[in-house]
Order: structure tokens, then C-alpha cells, then sequence
């Protein structure tokens, strides 16, 4: 907001009565509150302009607005200046607008929201979720609900969703915002970034091959979330993959566990010949499918084939054994986000090179 964001104060002051300026100032803004000279949502002058406007310090003046925030009239914004609250509603502490996917396309990330929204709200602040609507299938570039909620007070913006033409949406917009991502790109006004490495538990992963004499491996994935290609051929240990279908990409995960089924089937009634040492499912679903797949054959888990999987935590493949895998505990996600959320309303300031990401966790399948 600029400086011709607010109206004047429509009151003077009794300059033979010095010693209660801050009283004076905080009485007349009072009245032009009560009297809706000052609505729900303006924004009164900042200290400074409004010294200036009433011919008193600057210290005078913050007095006088700290008067009225305590009395629970005004709401002072970072980088907005002090807003007008409405008589019945809460005193919101900032406004933040999430940017978040339909449900159906990805469920970490809602459950990721889920945590942040609750600790945003739960520390004073309001939270509007929006989504960005398709305009064909997985093109996701109809703005116009998010361009209305923006046209509100906002403090900032939390992208949730991925899609790269709604990070350059967003810069264009010139409100600041932040990213959940998988990279660190920090485009124009966005003012953070928290990194999301899925590939952080490779290294223990890698570990646990070496130490167990792991000499092949056959990854199984929808998309690589985490290629332990190069990491693995530093050991001298071989690695194939296994894509699924284009067309299940991003689909929903019942369609991933019946391909799996379907798939491993096929392949063990021709024998287990082709069979690595360990299977490393890069999908929780795909793992699921897999595993019942190789219980009818009747193999033995880990005694046959050994088995990695993906998971989200409290949500992973079933199976009758704990299974080893790279899991997601997108709680943490959330909280984490949620913090360095606070500190920017807080503080103006994002916290720098934050990076969060899977714990690889030893079960009973490797």
C-alpha cells in the first residue's frame, strides 16, 4: 500500500494540552472509527504520516495508535500499516491466502494445508483457501476466483500448488507470497521458499544396499521422485526401472495398485528369474499392488525379494509386516511451513535454505 492509501484524520488537536497528545490522537481516531469515518478495512495513516499530518512527533503518534490496537479497534499489518477491525469479527492478526490443488490431484499437499491452516488460524490469523480451476484437463489456468479473494486485504500468499504458470501468476500479481516447491527458484515478490527434497533419505537408503549386499535393484515408478541411479552405480550396484502408463500419472491411486497387480502377475507366471535383489516402489500405491501380486505367487518377503517402498506417514502400503520405506510425515511439512509463515508476518523475514523431506525407516521387508 502507498502513502495515498488513507484518509486524513478528521480531527485537530488542543496544542494548550500538550501533555495528552497520544490521548487526544487515540480519542479522535476512536470517534472516526466509531462514527465510520474509518470503516471495517481502511487503513489508518502510519505513525510517521500521521505525525506529520498533525504537526506531533512521531513517538506521539505511535503512542496514540498502540492506544487504540490495545483497545482491540485497529490490527497492525507488516508492510500494510494499522487496518480498521469490524466490531464483530475477530481480531485477525494478518490475512493469508493459500493457493492450494484439488483434493483429488494430490492429498500430501492438502495434507500439508490442513496442518498449516490450523496453526496459522490457532495464532490469530485468517486463512482463505483457493484453488486455480482447470480449463482443460491438468491445464490449471483459471484465475478469476483467486484474482477476486486478492482483491482483499492480503498479508500474503502460500503456494501450495506446483504448477509453474501459477508461480509466474503470482509474481506478476506483485503481492508477496511464498513457495512450497521442489526447487529453489525465488521469482519476483516471491519472499521465500520451502524446499522439498524428496531425495533426502537417498543416502541412507544407499547405505543400507552397501551393508546388506544389495547387487541389483529394480525401481517401480509413476514419476522418480527420488533416483537412486547414481547413487547405487557408485557401489557398483545395477539399477533398472520400471515406468507405469503415461496415462496413470497423477491419476488416482486405486489405478496405480491395479496395474501393479496386474503387472507383477504377468511377470512371476513366467518365473522368477528376473527378479533383483530389492524392489524400490516409488509409490505407495504401486507397492501395495505389487505385494499382494507376489503373496499369490507365493513369495516371501524379504527371503525372496526384498522391498522399499514410498509412504506418507500413518499411510502407507498394506502389508502384513512393517515395510522399509522413505517416508513423508507431511505434519511436519505443515508445521514447519507454518512457522517460517509466522516469522515472515511476524518479522518481514522469511528464514533462509529451509529444506524438509523423507526419513528413511528400516521395517521387516529389508
Amino acid at each position: 500500500m502507498g502513502k495515498k492509501s488513507f484518509k486524513n484524520p478528521p480531527f485537530t488537536l488542543d496544542r494548550t494540552r500538550y501533555g495528552d497528545l497520544p490521548a487526544q490522537i487515540a480519542s479522535g481516531l476512536r470517534m472516526a472509527i466509531e462514527t465510520g469515518y474509518y470503516g471495517a478495512g481502511d487503513i489508518l495513516p502510519p505513525g510517521r504520516d500521521l505525525a506529520v499530518l498533525l504537526g506531533v512527533s512521531k513517538g506521539i503518534a505511535e503512542q496514540a495508535l498502540a492506544l487504540v490496537r490495545d483497545e482491540g479497534l485497529i490490527s497492525p499489518r507488516p508492510r500494510v500499516g494499522s487496518v480498521v477491525c469490524a466490531p464483530d469479527r475477530p481480531l485477525w492478526k494478518g490475512h493469508v491466502v493459500t493457493v492450494i490443488p484439488p483434493g483429488v490431484y494430490n492429498p500430501s499437499d492438502s495434507a500439508v494445508h490442513a496442518v498449516l491452516r490450523d496453526r496459522l488460524t490457532a495464532a490469530g490469523y485468517l486463512v482463505t483457501p483457493v484453488t486455480v480451476a482447470e480449463t482443460r484437463p491438468r491445464r490449471f489456468d483459471d484465475f478469476s476466483l483467486l484474482d477476486t479473494v486478492l482483491r482483499q486485504q492480503t498479508d500474503l500468499v502460500v503456494q501450495l500448488h506446483r504448477q509453474e504458470n501459477i508461480t509466474r501468476w503470482l509474481s506478476k500479481r506483485g503481492l508477496p507470497f511464498v513457495r512450497l516447491a521442489n526447487d529453489d527458484a525465488a521469482p519476483p515478490n516471491c519472499v521465500g521458499v520451502v524446499r522439498r527434497d524428496f531425495g533426502r533419505a537417498l543416502p541412507d537408503f544407499a547405505a543400507h544396499c552397501r551393508e546388506s549386499g544389495v547387487k541389483s535393484v529394480l525401481q517401480v515408478a509413476d514419476i522418480l521422485r527420488a533416483d537412486a541411479t547414481e547413487l547405487l552405480a557408485r557401489d557398483g550396484i545395477r539399477v533398472e526401472t520400471l515406468r507405469t502408463p503415461r496415462a496413470l500419472v497423477n491419476g488416482p491411486g486405486y489405478d496405480f495398485a491395479d496395474w501393479a497387480t496386474v503387472e507383477f502377475t504377468k511377470r512371476l507366471a513366467k518365473g522368477r528369474g528376473w527378479l533383483p535383489d530389492l524392489l524400490f516402489f516409488q509409490n505407495d500405491h504401486l507397492a501395495s499392488g505389487a505385494l499382494q501380486a507376489m503373496g499369490f505367487a507365493g513369495l516371501c518377503i524379504p527371503e525372496d525379494v526384498r522391498v522399499v517402498s514410498w509412504a506418507n506417514r500413518r499411510y502407507g502400503p498394506f502389508f502384513f509386516k512393517p515395510v522399509t520405506r522413505m517416508e513423508m510425515d507431511n505434519a511436519a511439512v505443515g508445521a514447519t511451513l507454518a512457522d517460517c509463515v509466522m516469522e515472515y508476518l511476524k518479522g518481514g523475514s522469511f528464514p533462509a535454505d529451509v529444506v524438509v523431506g523423507p526419513d528413511y525407516i528400516r521395517g521387516e521387508t529389508f
